[in-house]
């Protein structure tokens, strides 16, 4: 009869190879789990290597971008108009240089003599240049000055005579009028009547027409006061009637942004003239006669009439217009030398 410990080694081994299989399979299992987790792993590790590389990529590409501390960055070039301002002053190679060297210093590098020498020629010639232009601008405002005094006076004194006109038209009118309806209630003072009417009648009239030509105004001499528009016509100047010769020659030259068809600054604001009626065509006797009056200066002869002095006052203020542009391209001009570093901030 076999004892129980007998019988626990004939039992007991199978039972030991049965767990050795459960055991063999579990570990295969947890080895399939470590397989898989180093698989994907190893595809984070690689997703976050191309991450990183497209991250380094991009800021590199925007640091190239940013400038050093030894490459300034241009602002764009001037005008058109600034160009040929510098061109009428002479002075276009001296700037271009000026910006080129101004461009190629540093950052972190002062200006150097010769580029400081360069900008300090530009700015004295462009300083001298507005001074110019404000002294046409002041002769200018003179003349308008003296001219707005004078057309004040006579506009006075033809209001006044207008006015008394207008009176002695009332009185020939309303007040014979009632004299001679008084007169037709007897017949003895009709006839007398009727002779008053027709002088009352007479009368009226002509001062109607007197009052007309009084709307015109009387005429007078200018007396000692500049004719700035005389070289504009090549007439003789008088006075301080003086235009700078880059003035002129501003006046004289064609806007870059228009057609060469159209003529110079001067030639499109004659026209404007002739189209607002204050000149007639050119090479007209008519034409000469009113340049005569709006150029006249110390002439004894030449008087002027208040719609003379309108014309040659609106002709003045469009002069000081198309001259005070010539400013504004100086400041263009004045502002192209500048060139704004905007280095990297380290």
């Amino acid at each position: 009869m076999k004892t129980k410990s007998n019988i626990e080694p004939e039992f007991g081994q199978p039972h030991d190879d049965r767990c050795a299989f459960g055991s063999g399979r579990k570990e295969g299992l947890a080895e399939q789990v470590r397989h898989k987790q180093r698989k994907a792993g190893s595809g984070s590790g690689t997703l976050l290597i191309v991450c990183t590389v497209a991250l380094v990529t991009i800021a590199s590409s925007a640091l190239a971008q940013i400038p050093d501390g030894s490459q300034p960055v241009s602002t764009p070039p001037a005008t058109e108009n600034a160009e040929q301002i510098a061109k009428i002053l002479g002075i276009s190679q001296l700037v271009n240089k000026a910006r080129l060297m101004h461009a190629q210093t540093p950052c972190e590098s002062a200006a150097t003599f010769e580029e400081l020498s360069m900008r300090q020629d530009i700015l004295e010639t462009l300083l001298a240049t507005s001074l110019d232009i404000d002294g046409v601008m002041a002769e200018l405002s003179n003349e308008q000055a003296h001219l707005s005094e004078l057309s004040a006076v006579l506009q006075a004194r033809r209001d006044r005579a207008v006015n008394l006109t207008n009176v002695a038209n009332l009185i020939t009118g309303t007040g014979l009028g009632i004299a001679v309806n008084s007169m037709q209630f007897s017949s003895s003072t009709a006839n007398l009547g009727d002779g008053i009417g027709v002088g009352s009648g007479i009368a009226s009239t002509v001062l109607s027409i007197v009052g007309i030509h009084l709307q015109r105004g009387p005429q007078r001499r200018v007396g000692r006061i500049p004719n700035m528009l005389a070289p504009l016509f090549a007439r003789p100047a008088a006075l301080n009637s003086y235009y700078p010769p880059v003035v002129l020659e501003y006046l004289r030259s064609v806007p870059p942004s228009e057609s060469p068809d159209g003529g110079s600054r001067l030639d499109r604001l004659m026209a404007e003239w002739r189209t607002a009626g204050r000149l007639a065509a050119p090479s007209s006797s008519k034409t000469d006669q009113k340049i005569v009056r709006l150029t006249s200066s110390l002439d004894s002869k030449t008087k002027l009439s208040i719609n003379d002095l309108s014309d040659r006052m609106a002709m003045l203020a469009d002069v000081t217009g198309l001259v005070g542009l010539m400013k504004r391209d100086l400041a263009e001009l004045m502002l192209s030398t500048h060139v704004d570093k905007r280095c990297a901030v380290k």
